[in-house]
């Protein structure tokens, strides 16, 4: 059996402390609110809601070209996908629940909880 890491723990039912974490150092920040609207988002989609990018540290925010002030390096912002949902119906399904941050990208629809809304 593979050793477990120090972020592998459940967050909700079908979310892991784990996938959110920073691809390069393994840090992680995770606003509560976040996790719930996600989990919520599974629920309606009934499939998996895949975390492509969830905390970024501030050196991988900027490897990545991502904004000075990303939600990700606060931990309100993950970039998601659904197997088998079109981007478009899945930044659908993100807005008719809420989340205030809404990017379309080839590949991946990027949520976030910040104060006010922001739609790419």
């Amino acid at each position: 059996m593979a050793a477990r890491s120090l972020n592998d723990f459940p967050l909700t039912e079908n979310f892991n402390l784990r996938e959110f974490q920073c691809s390069c150092c393994g840090q992680v920040k995770i606003h509560p609110k976040l996790v719930e609207m996600l989990q919520v988002l599974r629920e309606k989609v009934g499939r998996p809601v895949i975390i492509t990018s969830g905390y970024r540290c501030p050196s991988r925010n900027k490897a990545v070209g991502g904004a000075l002030q990303s939600y990700h390096m606060r931990g309100m912002a993950a970039d998601i996908k659904v197997p088998g949902v079109s981007i478009s119906r899945l930044a659908q399904l993100a807005e008719s629940l809420g989340f205030n941050g809404i990017g379309l990208y080839p590949g991946f629809v990027h949520v976030d909880i910040r104060n006010g809304k922001a739609r790419w």
